[in-house]
């Protein structure tokens, strides 16, 4: 598929443009861990993509316990902040070089994501990318978390944009479902899961980096 006309780039964040997914699972399990409740990656897999107030609602159904768990979670965010913080977070592979891309070429650049403002801006500054975007767009700013199409609603709302004119980049089946729901072109770079192979069939490609899209754009 050609992506020459798109004028519109939405990327979610964990998990395509940053490998934030592994932080987040390491932080929650020492955390649960602390606290007597043993936490695989099976089970982290139900976490991704879903927003903080579904992880916070999963962590006190796990707990059996609503104080516990909202302590859970907030002891595993802070846990999360000092591993940002302490430069364990990384770029996803070809993040630089597809942003580097837009940006000489005049597309404009979205982060999409279901995570907070705060974090976002957290991330973005710690990885150096922050420059690259033209805004970005979070969880606080819609209702609903992924899958539901309200975050790529949104983003074609405040930027004015037409379905058609805009491309999402996404990982996760919860990201992709969304994207899809609201019309619009997704490619799919798998992190920790692989996508529905009935997802994978409606997006415009799956790819195993970032770098590999941009031979779309210049066909």
């Amino acid at each position: 598929m050609n992506l020459r006309d798109k004028k519109f780039v939405f990327f979610d964040m964990d998990g395509i443009l940053i490998d934030t997914e592994g932080l987040y699972y390491s932080a929650r399990k020492e955390i649960l861990e602390k606290y007597g409740f043993p936490f695989t990656k099976e089970d982290n897999q139900h976490y991704i993509a879903k927003g903080f107030p579904d992880t916070k609602r999963r962590l006190q159904e796990l707990a059996g316990d609503p104080k516990l768990g909202a302590k859970i979670f907030d002891e595993s965010m802070e846990r999360y902040h000092d591993k940002v913080l302490a430069g364990e977070v990384t770029l996803k592979s070809g993040t630089i070089e597809l942003l580097t891309y837009l940006q000489e070429h005049n597309i404009a650049r979205y982060i999409t994501s279901s995570s907070t403002k705060e974090i976002l801006t957290l991330n973005a500054k710690n990885t150096g990318i922050t420059d690259y975007f033209t805004a970005l767009i979070s969880g606080d700013d819609v209702k609903n978390n992924k899958p539901a199409p309200d975050i790529y609603l949104h983003a074609l709302d405040v930027t004015h944009a037409k379905p058609e004119d805009a491309l999402i980049f996404e990982d996760s089946n919860s990201g992709i479902e969304s994207g899809l729901a609201a019309k619009i072109d997704v490619i799919i770079v798998p992190d920790l899961v692989q996508p529905k192979p009935k997802l994978a069939k409606q997006a415009v490609a799956v790819l195993p980096n970032l770098k590999e899209s941009i031979k779309l754009f210049e066909e």
